[in-house]
């Protein structure tokens, strides 16, 4: 489990980081009616450290005011802090430290037009590594891929590509429900 422990030493400290915004997950009672901002590609320059992705809570008069765009590539500082999570080490029950990003600063939020980060990134990898393993016909091989992200520009366009393309390989479940929805409606 990825916990990000390269985030440990820079504990309660406010970081640069830059991400491109690929997902924004609505208010609910779970999340305790804040908006989740889901940046992948994240990377820290002065730091040089790279994250696969992060969910960032931010409220919502602040994401109103942000006006954030998916799929575009931005700079922000955050707050590193942690949090506990029960896992199961050899059959114990144990809390387990993980690290996250909180509070972006509003006044330093900007768009980036191009990334210090080089293509591929490690969330983009991963993307194309799990591709790999769809059962069924694949539609590029992994070299195609990394080929078309290279010639891709690097202001969150690779993040977009990459989703698409996953998105065509995501099967859906359909229950019984949404059978009979679909015959009696």
């Amino acid at each position: 489990m990825d916990t990000r422990e390269v985030l440990r030493p820079y504990k309660k400290q406010r970081l640069g980081f830059e991400g491109v915004l690929v997902d924004i997950l609505e208010p609910n009672k779970r999340n305790g009616h804040a908006y989740g901002l889901v940046f992948a590609s994240v990377y820290a320059a002065s730091e040089k450290i790279e994250l696969d992705h992060v969910v960032i809570q931010m409220d919502k008069v602040s994401f109103r005011k942000a006006e954030l765009r998916l799929y575009t590539r931005y700079y922000f500082t955050a707050k590193i802090d942690s949090y506990y999570k029960a896992v199961s080490i050899i059959g114990v029950v144990a809390l387990q430290e993980n690290f996250m990003l909180q509070h972006i600063n509003l006044n330093k939020l900007r768009e980036m037009p191009e990334s210090n980060l080089k293509q591929p990134t490690t969330y983009v990898m991963t993307r194309i590594h799990n591709m790999m393993l769809c059962k069924g016909e694949l539609y590029h091989t992994k070299d195609e891929l990394v080929r078309q992200v290279l010639m891709t520009s690097n202001d969150g366009s690779v993040e977009q590509f990459i989703d698409e393309c996953t998105a065509s390989y995501q099967q859906s479940v359909v229950n019984r429900r949404d059978l009979e929805e679909a015959l009696y409606a």
